[in-house]
């Protein structure tokens, strides 16, 4: 008897068409994990210089302007000559003290909230956006308690420079913001006026020293005060002292270079960083899985990036490989 003849017969799986085999298979490979490379988040502080073009000036009229609304209280003295940082008059708004220390209590049960639903949310509890939505909050509330602290601090009028007072309005009148309150005639030594954003004047503080650079001359001054003139342009005055004998003449434009207190912040290499788009994220490795971490990058240096995000201190980010990642892909980790 002759053997029969083999036949190749198609692997048929029940209830499986081999297009959905296919795609199992496709599917299987589009799981691959991808190769990266990590470091561990750093917790450090940024500090950004503010740099701007200011004006010299000598004799001079300047008027002071009131910063807020509210009642002006002058100290006891004669009109007439004073110095430099004299007290000439104080501005203070109803009920400045009692909304200060209302949203200070606010920030405090903000900041409570961020660290409840961070811990909430690492157990899986809450979702990435309320954690998201609660920083959110958190910021909103530490910048309305700063603007009420920087209003605070801008009650007091001093003399720039030493001159001449003189008052436009009696003691006890009541004004609104932008206000001239006291006029004075500056004589003599010069002094630099330079004018700020808001959110640099709230990170700048009285006395800090300040870079002057003058072609072919450079040198240290100290900030004089800051915000004692109101400007239409949104736009805060910023007056520096510059050192003894510095050869600046009324009229010349100088450079300004002022560095603002530290802030809080994470330090990561800067490949780390993602942009997509104007945002700006970050990938942690989470137990095999990639991450996506929102952030805001304060500046970078080198190869370093400072960023501010929910990130814990020590956790690993992506530091090779971040490009081709989308929230929960998985990660081989190599050396």
């Amino acid at each position: 008897m002759k053997p029969m003849p083999t036949q190749l017969v198609p692997l048929r799986v029940p209830g499986m068409s081999l297009l959905a085999i296919l795609l199992i298979g496709f599917s299987g490979s589009a799981q691959a994990a991808v190769p990266v490379q990590t470091a561990a988040v750093q917790r450090s502080s940024w500090r950004s210089p503010v740099r701007v073009i200011a004006r010299v000036r000598s004799v001079n009229h300047v008027t002071l302007s009131a910063p807020l609304s509210g009642r002006v209280w002058e100290p006891t003295r004669p009109v007439g000559e004073v110095r430099a940082g004299t007290l000439l008059a104080r501005v203070s708004p109803p009920g400045l003290q009692a909304s200060l220390q209302a949203a200070q209590t606010q920030w405090r049960l903000a900041q409570l909230n961020v660290q409840r639903n961070h811990i909430l949310y690492h157990d899986g509890v809450v979702s990435l956006q309320v954690l998201q939505g609660s920083q959110a909050t958190e910021k909103q509330m530490q910048a309305q308690a700063q603007s009420l602290k920087g209003q605070l601090a801008n009650q007091a009028l001093r003399a720039p420079f030493a001159g001449i007072v003189s008052y436009q309005v009696p003691t006890g009148a009541v004004v609104s913001a932008g206000t001239s309150i006291v006029t004075l005639d500056g004589r003599g030594t010069p002094w630099i006026e330079a004018l700020v954003s808001p959110g640099s004047a709230v990170r700048l503080r009285r006395g800090q020293p300040v870079r002057i650079r003058l072609s072919g001359w450079s040198g240290t001054g100290r900030v004089h005060s800051i915000g004692h003139s109101a400007r239409q342009s949104g736009l805060v005055a910023l007056y520096v002292t510059p050192p003894p004998r510095a050869p600046l003449l009324p009229g010349e434009w100088v450079h300004l270079r002022l560095e603002q207190q530290p802030v809080s912040a994470f330090v990561v290499p800067l490949n780390a960083v993602v942009m997509q788009g104007a945002s700006a994220v970050v990938y942690c490795d989470q137990a095999g899985r990639a991450r996506r971490v929102p952030v805001k990058v304060l500046g970078t240096r080198t190869d370093r990036a400072w960023i501010r995000g929910a990130l814990p201190a020590g956790a690993p980010v992506v530091v090779r490989g971040a490009g081709r990642l989308v929230n929960g892909t998985a990660l081989l980790v190599q050396p």
